[in-house]
């Protein structure tokens, strides 16, 4: 882990893997996931001639909480990030809760921002269309609560205490209610091993940033209209958290987004080799 410090004096944690030469893509992981969700051969990452960037967003792993926070105060926070390293243009990505992010960077500086891709992408969660997609059932329960803070406060602290008191039950755990995506989690050693690191992380600081980036799912502070660069969105259709109906969606509102399908996978599948490969191969 990396990190750096903000001008407002937070710490941004993130990981910095792939060819070092390669060019920059800047990653945002998604909801109860951390800096550390991806394929874990790093060397195929490095093959594809990217390097990867990918932070902890606020109150994940080592990245301070940032409480109040909106989906566009990412954009600032990931330019400060990218001067620091000395990156001019990069590209970005994003997987599930952590695209609406990677569009607010890709609408923050479009004049760095020239392309990106999105894995199994959420939409605007005041959009009730979009709330209607939601599969899992701890989703459903989040949406009915979001309003009532405490709860939702309640909520995030309490699943963050069951992943950290055995994580290698909660994964099993996880797995086993999103069925679609547990060879993934599951399958691999080195993948499974993968998964429990970064739920972990994810439910550092007592959940705060489960409990952040819900809040901000539901006020963006941009729409999806705004952002006109490039965008590959990739969805499988056996997705267990998300219906296939929102990422198609959010390809559809997304001026210049087009929509891939990867037939049999889960929400989380994009980790998988060849799916991993053709979602970074999108912006290079």
């Amino acid at each position: 882990m990396r990190t750096v410090e903000l001008s407002d004096g937070r710490t941004l944690a993130y990981e910095d893997y792939g060819d070092p030469d390669g060019k920059p893509v800047v990653f945002t992981h998604g909801f109860g996931d951390s800096r550390l969700i991806r394929n874990p051969d790093d060397a195929l990452t490095a093959s594809l001639g990217v390097r990867v960037i990918a932070p902890d967003q606020p109150g994940v792993g080592g990245s301070s909480p940032k409480p109040g926070r909106r989906m566009a105060d990412w954009g600032q926070d990931v330019e400060e990030l990218a001067d620091r390293l000395g990156i001019g243009e990069f590209a970005v990505a994003g997987h599930s809760g952590g695209s609406p992010h990677t569009l607010a960077i890709a609408r923050h500086r479009p004049d760095r921002v020239p392309k990106g891709v999105l894995a199994s992408p959420v939409g605007d969660f005041d959009d009730a269309f979009m709330r209607r997609q939601l599969v899992l059932r701890d989703l459903k329960l989040i949406a009915r609560i979001h309003r009532l803070h405490h709860l939702l406060r309640w909520a995030s602290r309490t699943n963050a205490k069951k992943a950290l008191k055995d994580v290698p039950s909660y994964v099993e755990s996880v797995a086993e209610e999103d069925r679609s995506d547990a060879a993934t989690m599951l399958g691999d050693p080195a993948q499974r091993a993968m998964f429990e690191a970064s739920f972990a992380a994810g439910a550092a600081h007592d959940g705060e940033g489960t409990y952040e980036m819900t809040l901000a799912l539901w006020d963006w502070g941009f729409a999806p209209e705004d952002v006109r660069q490039p965008f590959e969105v990739f969805y499988g259709d056996a997705d267990d958290i998300i219906s296939p109906r929102m990422p198609v969606r959010v390809a559809a509102e997304l001026p210049n987004g087009t929509a891939h399908v990867w037939p049999g996978a889960g929400h989380y599948g994009f980790v998988d080799r060849e799916r991993w490969t053709e979602f970074l191969s999108a912006v290079t």
